[in-house]
């Protein structure tokens, strides 16, 4: 497993740079929609949604992405429309009152979940593709130090009815390796922030790629499932391996804001 995670990690991880940092913003976007697509089809799956209306909807779902490309928002009609859609669709397809709510929760929750977590990796790569990159690799250092400290050294169970691997120990290397993970993009992205701010910023986003992570462990265990989808050999479903940074990007994004205006 561990094997399959760093061959994984060794090719796929200088080709995203690559692409992120080399390729125009449209390309992101395209990636952005396939990362989208994907992510919402193992969230629907977990939840049993049959083949034809997962895949209408995890299409749907790109809707709220491309209006963050075109117009930097997302306009109120798009969710007022997709949310009528859902109710409309499950109103007729099937009959009675019974388990209406929990027809049609996965796909609101899924589309608040996933689309419009991915769209402020666009507003990110809108201020700059080392924003996206910044994101991603304090996220994966964090991730990583956790992992293999908790493994290593952990002991006390972080939150064990929704994730029993994770530990105290290696939610504390997280917020270490965020920290870390910060001030090495700093200095190689010749970042100008100082050096207490951006170590502040990589333990924030530490903070949240644990949250993250836990969130999305709560639908698994509730589904009673592993993984998410098996996208990745040795990481799982493409949701596995970004689940931490859907609520890390509009944190940064934010963050970024607030430095940039405040």
């Amino acid at each position: 497993m561990l094997t399959k995670r760093l061959v994984v990690a060794a090719i796929l991880l200088p080709l995203l740079y690559a692409y992120i940092m080399y390729l125009s913003p449209y390309y992101f976007l395209l990636l952005m929609f396939v990362a989208a697509f994907i992510c919402v089809e193992e969230f629907l799956l977990m939840y049993g949604v049959r083949d034809l209306t997962r895949h209408v909807f995890s299409a749907v779902s790109l809707i709220p992405l491309y209006m963050t490309y075109e117009y930097n928002e997302i306009p109120d009609y798009v969710f007022v429309t997709i949310f009528a859609v859902c109710v409309v669709v499950r109103l007729f397809e099937r009959k009675g009152p019974e388990n209406a709510l929990s027809d049609i929760a996965p796909f609101i929750v899924g589309l608040l979940y996933i689309p419009l977590c991915l769209s402020y990796f666009i507003k990110l790569r809108a201020i700059g593709q080392e924003a996206v990159m910044f994101l991603m690799l304090v996220t994966w250092g964090a991730d990583s130090a956790a992992l293999y400290v908790g493994k290593a050294i952990g002991r006390r169970k972080l939150y064990e009815s929704i994730s029993p691997n994770k530990t105290v120990e290696g939610a504390i290397a997280a917020l270490i390796g965020g920290g870390a993970s910060a001030v090495i993009l700093k200095i190689g992205f010749n970042l100008n922030v100082d050096y207490l701010a951006i170590i502040g910023v990589g333990i924030v986003i530490g903070v949240f790629g644990i949250i993250g992570d836990l969130v999305e462990s709560m639908f698994k265990r509730e589904r009673s499932i592993k993984d998410s989808g098996s996208f990745l050999p040795g990481h799982g479903g493409l949701l596995d391996k970004v689940d931490g940074m859907l609520l890390c990007a509009p944190v940064l994004y934010y963050i970024v804001v607030l430095r940039q205006y405040g």
